[in-house]
C-alpha cells in the first residue's frame, strides 16, 4: 500500500517542468530568521522577542508551531507576487518556492500542504498560486505533498474586507479531506499572511486531524507597521 508521502511525491511531479527556473530578482535574498518574529512573522530584531512573542503578537495563541518568511511584503517581492496572482506570471512560484525551501532545508521532512483557492476562484484564475509554490518547495526538498484542505464556501476576498471581518469571513470556509495526519508535520504554504485569519482557518482543520506539528511558510507578510497592512 502506498504511504501518505509517496503519494504525495508522485502528484507533484508532472507539474515541476512547467516551472521556469530562470526567474530571480537580481541583488535580493531572503530574511534571515532572527529578523522577524517566528511565530507571527512581523519584523523585529533579537532583542524584540520574548518566550511569548514579539511586540504584535505576545500573548497571542496560535495553531501554528512556527512561521518562516521570506521577507515583508514591500518591493521587489510585492510585485512579484501581484504579478503572478493576478497578470499570470505563474512561472514566479517556482522560484519563491526554491527560496522557500533554501530557507527550511535541514529541518527534517514536513508533509507539504497548500492553501487550497475555490473552485470558482482558480478557474477563473487559471492555477492556485500557493499550490504552485507547494509544490516547487516539496520538490527540491524531496518531501511529499498533498492537498489536504479543500476550500467549501466561496467568500469574498479577504483584501477587500475590514480586519475586524476577516475570521468570520473564513468561518467554515475549509475543510480538511478525511486523513489521519497522527503523528504527521506538515508544513501549511501560502503567497502572503496579513492578519493570519487565512492560515489560521487551515491549520484548525489539519490539527482536527491529528497533525502533531504544523509550520506555515510563506513567500511575504504584511507587516503591521506599514500603511497599507490592511488593504492587503
Amino acid at each position: 500500500m502506498l504511504s501518505i508521502a509517496a503519494i504525495g511525491r508522485g502528484l507533484v511531479h508532472w507539474r515541476l517542468q512547467r516551472l521556469d527556473r530562470g526567474c530571480s530578482f537580481p541583488h535580493w535574498q531572503a530574511d534571515e530568521p532572527d529578523t522577524y518574529c517566528p511565530r507571527c512573522g512581523a519584523s523585529c530584531g533579537p532583542d524584540g522577542l520574548t518566550a511569548k512573542g514579539c511586540a504584535f503578537c505576545i500573548d497571542s495563541e496560535f495553531p501554528w508551531h512556527r512561521l518562516t518568511r521570506l521577507g515583508i511584503y514591500a518591493p521587489p517581492l510585492d510585485e512579484a507576487i501581484k504579478a503572478m496572482k493576478f497578470a499570470r506570471h505563474w512561472a514566479m512560484a517556482g522560484y519563491l518556492g526554491r527560496q522557500l525551501a533554501a530557507v527550511l532545508a535541514g529541518q527534517g521532512e514536513h508533509l507539504v500542504c497548500p492553501v487550497p483557492l475555490h473552485y470558482f476562484r482558480g478557474w477563473a484564475r487559471g492555477y492556485n498560486q500557493s499550490q504552485l509554490i507547494a509544490e516547487a518547495l516539496a520538490a527540491e526538498l524531496n518531501w511529499p505533498m498533498l492537498p489536504l484542505l479543500k476550500r467549501v464556501r466561496h467568500t469574498p476576498p479577504q483584501s477587500t474586507l475590514p480586519v475586524s471581518r476577516r475570521i468570520e469571513n473564513l468561518r467554515s470556509a475549509f475543510m480538511a479531506h478525511p486523513v489521519d495526519l497522527t503523528g504527521c508535520d506538515v508544513l501549511l504554504v501560502d503567497d502572503v499572511k496579513t492578519t493570519g485569519s487565512t492560515l489560521r482557518s487551515c491549520a484548525m482543520e489539519l490539527k482536527r486531524c491529528g497533525a502533531r506539528t504544523i509550520h506555515c511558510a510563506v513567500a511575504a507578510v504584511a507587516d503591521p507597521k506599514h500603511h497599507g497592512f490592511t488593504t492587503i
